[in-house]
């Protein structure tokens, strides 16, 4: 049965899945070959908070005797699979990458996670983040920082950091992660995988603190759109504890046989800027080259109007107050263990104005309306997912980057300022690798769908994977 010529860490979760169930691998030696990738190229990446080999041996040695035993294994059979450790995982430490959870281990999985165990695939550990997940770069006082796998001196992006970084090494095939304003697909494109934010109340997130307001989804990270689908599979649908999805279709989003048909009269909108000045050159020239590509296979391209009022303060507005509700209890007896960036977040959600505050829901709802109105005429906006490869890996939050040489002003504004307005809206969006820089480093662009249109996201991610494929290219670790 053993399979010496292959090495499974670069298999596909498919291909795993597959082999496991057909009986042509056993499951501990599809593990046993990820962990020894893991072993190896983890401590120059520090992509995980808890990397737990054992639970996950001792778990693939026990699906090997169900499957013996006659067990129908599942469709993930065998797939390691890594979490984010803002997720609840039933007997492993969830820490939110922060001193202040240390040893708090839940004693049940969130409903995503559950459905994937349930699905057969194997947990292997939990990737790091920002402390709660606060911002769009990977490190946290307790556990350092994340390193990208095309640059070690570069950043992942985040706050899926760790995430994307364990997919694109290697480490697992798929990652659960969160997605407040992007973490989903900003580390993608920095790390050159797919990133998911499926349509609010797609995928339960029935342990958020807010269940009404949120705009806080569970996503995922994978290196093909078939992978991608498969996961996405696994945990889309109702569930009871989270009224989002009490009407949330369970569907197979395996991608069309002929995915790059559903390119031809594609109606795509293109905004290349939102309120940000600068776009990086190398970046600008890749999404050319993407939208030319869709465009040679009959898409339809437009660009958007410049002066689109995208409502950023108040996903800002948003954010900030979501972050001090859940976290100014904390500030008194730990601030000096948090990061500073973060402690300076809540220092600004003190400072709000109630009046905007009150505004969230009535401007979020208007800028509901103003982009589901763009979709009258068009079928995807795209955009960049960032609008520069990712800075150094210690860059701090609020320094200020520069872009084609320029002063470009503070990261929220003028990195990462495309991805968060489809949280505020609900809309599903993915981060889809487009080739890369000058200087080897991945850039992604990121598409956005209409509500519950992600089988439309994974057929572009499965068409421009054949137009130019990535998921065979791996970092030189």
């Amino acid at each position: 049965m053993s399979m010496p010529d292959e090495t499974f860490w670069r298999w596909s979760a498919r291909a795993i899945a597959d082999a496991v169930n057909s009986g042509n691998c056993h499951a501990r030696e599809v593990m046993d070959d990820v962990i020894a990738r893991a072993v190896a190229v983890e401590p120059s990446l520090n992509a995980f908070a808890l990397l737990d080999c054992e639970a996950a041996c001792a778990a693939a040695d026990d699906l090997d005797r169900r499957i013996a035993a006659g067990e129908t294994p599942g469709p993930l059979a065998g797939v390691p699979f890594s979490v984010k450790d803002l997720v609840a995982t039933r007997g492993m430490e969830t820490a939110y990458g922060s001193h202040i959870f240390a040893g708090h281990v839940p004693q049940e999985d969130a409903e995503a996670v559950a459905r994937l165990r349930r699905a057969g695939a194997i947990l292997i550990g939990k990737t790091n983040t920002p402390e709660f997940g606060h911002k769009a770069l990977t490190n946290n006082p307790r556990h350092g920082y994340t390193r990208n796998p095309w640059d070690r001196e570069r950043s992942p992006g985040g706050s899926s950091g760790g995430a994307a970084a364990a997919v694109a090494a290697g480490m697992g095939p798929i990652a659960l992660n969160t997605d407040g304003a992007g973490s989903a697909r900003i580390p993608a494109s920095a790390c050159g995988v797919l990133g998911l934010k499926p349509t609010m109340g797609l995928v339960p997130n029935e342990t958020a603190i807010e269940l009404f307001s949120t705009f806080i989804n569970l996503g995922l990270n994978a290196r093909n759109a078939d992978d991608l689908a498969v996961g996405l599979t696994a945990i889309a649908g109702p569930c009871a504890d989270d009224p989002w999805t009490m009407n949330a279709p369970a569907r197979d989003y395996r991608p069309s046989r002929e995915p790059l048909a559903g390119l031809d009269g594609l109606r795509i909108l293109v905004f290349k800027r939102m309120g940000n000045r600068l776009l990086d050159r190398d970046v600008e020239r890749l999404l050319d080259g993407a939208l030319q590509s869709l465009a040679s296979a009959g898409a339809r391209i437009e660009e958007g109007p410049e002066d689109f009022d995208w409502a950023k303060p108040t996903a800002f507005a948003a954010m900030r107050a979501y972050q001090r509700a859940r976290l100014e209890r904390y500030c008194e007896e730990w601030q000096d263990r948090m990061d500073p960036s973060l402690v300076r977040a809540l220092e600004q959600g003190r400072q709000q104005d109630l009046l905007a505050l009150q505004s969230v829901p009535a401007e979020r709802s208007e800028l509901f309306r103003r982009v589901q109105s763009l979709f009258d005429s068009h079928d995807l906006i795209v955009t960049p997912t960032v609008s520069a490869p990712p800075p150094g890996y210690d860059h701090d939050q609020d320094e200020p980057m520069h872009i084609n040489g320029e002063l470009a002003g503070p990261l929220r504004a003028n990195w990462y300022g495309y991805t968060g307005v489809s949280n505020m809206t609900g809309h599903p969006a993915i981060s889809i690798p487009m080739g890369f820089t000058s200087d080897g480093l991945p850039a992604g662009f990121h598409a956005v769908g209409r509500w519950l249109d992600e089988p439309r996201l994974i057929d572009l991610a499965a068409a421009f994977e054949s137009i130019q494929p990535w998921a065979d290219r791996w970092p030189d670790l």
